[in-house]
């Protein structure tokens, strides 16, 4: 009974590792385009499906960054000693940083006006895009930590935590009255600042500063 939580354990890992999870991990990072069908007019769908796309800008941008960092992100952690890690994270946490401020910035101002440009504004959309770039701005809070606690081996755990931030979700969509598309942009925004603060705490027991705070690192100098 003992080595039973280890098995199981082990058993999430090895799913993990030969991709039988890849439906699972769609589901749970896409989940409110699977939801906004069934409770959307066309007009509106167009609209949440239009900024949604928009907003997918953000983490295709970190993404860059993070297939150039992780091989050596891993290496590191696994190495003895957590000094280099911690002070490789640091600085990857404030490349997200900037990085995704910058195109959480571009992507407010520049979607907009390809909207008018199609002849279809709308007031509603703006707000819309706001709160889809909130959640994917979850890296200037939290920092990298998607692809940090994949460093650490932590992958299959970072996906049961998207799992348990999509029934979160869910949960608001179907208390929410008005089937509307900013009740659903916001808390799903709200789904993914869970995740990514979850996510912050659980890295720092490896001594890993979240978001902003990496400025606060020992080997971090910006001047």
């Amino acid at each position: 009974m003992e080595n039973k939580p280890k098995i199981l354990w082990k058993n999430a890992q090895i799913a993990h590792s030969r991709g039988l999870g890849t439906g699972f991990r769609f589901v749970t990072r896409y989940c409110d385009l699977l939801v906004a069908p069934w409770l959307l007019d066309a007009a509106m769908l167009s609209l949440y499906l239009f900024a949604r796309g928009a907003s997918l800008c953000i983490p295709a941008a970190l993404s860059m960054l993070g297939r150039k960092a992780a091989p050596q992100l891993r290496d590191m952690a696994r190495a003895t000693g957590q000094s280099r890690f911690q002070a490789a994270a640091a600085r990857v946490n404030l490349g997200y940083m900037m990085i995704c401020g910058a195109m959480a910035l571009i992507v407010i101002g520049v979607t907009p006006l390809l909207l008018e440009m199609l002849q279809q504004a709308d007031p509603e959309f703006s707000e819309i895009l706001i709160w889809l770039v909130i959640g994917q701005s979850a890296p200037v809070f939290f920092g990298a930590t998607g692809l940090l606690m994949h460093a650490l081996d932590r992958a299959a755990f970072n996906d049961l935590l998207h799992g348990v931030t999509m029934l979160f979700f869910l949960l608001g969509i179907f208390t929410v009255t008005a089937q509307e598309t900013v009740p659903i942009a916001q808390t799903f925004a709200a789904a993914q600042l869970a995740h990514g603060a979850i996510c912050a705490v659980l890295l720092t027991q490896s001594g890993v500063w979240p978001g902003l705070t990496a400025l606060f690192h020992k080997e971090i100098k910006l001047f």
